[in-house]
């Protein structure tokens, strides 16, 4: 029988219960979110603390941590000022200008400059997304949600379209080999599929 460590999360420092957090929900899915600023400045910034909350409709959710001095970081205060963002998917080719991305600048530029990315045009939204990967979402928002005493808040947006390149789909479905996505470790690591397991649900059908 193993002898586990135990640990009370109200016992132990927060950056250890964050240490965990982040050593054991692996690997997660990274929300890469352009926004821009009422004065028209581009933001663009990673959050692994992010999944889909809704399908009908569609919903995803971004945990977006607050600075160091308590203020909003800018994604939020763009999302909240305009009520839009667009979700881009990281993958492979592009994880390092991701990475990139996380580097504080200033509010009055913008890391699309900074990482030479590409911003293109949106259909629904002012927010442009990132022209190098193959999928983006276009999302309003729904709500954000603070929550504990350090009020993180949980910004919940509604997908209002789908950009979606043909090359990463397999009938009908997105082909995990072609979209080559990356994933959020701890620490300062990251991490690209290995092997792809498939087992069938006892209907047959796929999930």
């Amino acid at each position: 029988m193993t002898d586990y460590l135990e640990y009370d999360p109200s016992e132990i420092d927060r950056r250890a219960v964050y240490r965990l957090l982040t050593g054991a929900v692996v690997p997660r899915p990274i929300g890469w979110a352009s926004t821009i600023s009422k004065e028209g400045v581009t933001n663009l910034a990673p959050f692994s603390f992010f999944t889909v909350v809704c399908v009908v409709p569609p919903m995803i959710s971004l945990t977006i941590a607050r600075n160091p001095d308590g203020s909003e970081k800018h994604t939020l205060k763009n999302a909240k000022a305009t009520g839009e963002f667009v979700f881009n998917t990281v993958t492979a080719p592009v994880w390092e200008k991701m990475v990139d991305s996380a580097n504080a600048i200033p509010e009055d530029e913008s890391e699309f400059d900074d990482t030479g990315l590409t911003p293109l045009g949106s259909v629904k939204v002012a927010p442009p997304r990132v022209g190098e990967v193959p999928i983006q979402f276009e999302c309003r928002v729904n709500d954000v949600i603070e929550f504990g005493p350090h009020k993180h808040p949980l910004l919940v947006g509604e997908v209002v379209h789908f950009h979606v390149d043909p090359s990463c789909m397999t009938d009908g479905y997105i082909d995990m080999e072609k979209l080559d996505p990356i994933g959020r470790l701890n620490g300062f690591g990251y991490s690209r599929l290995g092997e792809i397991m498939h087992r069938k649900f006892e209907d047959g059908q796929p999930r």
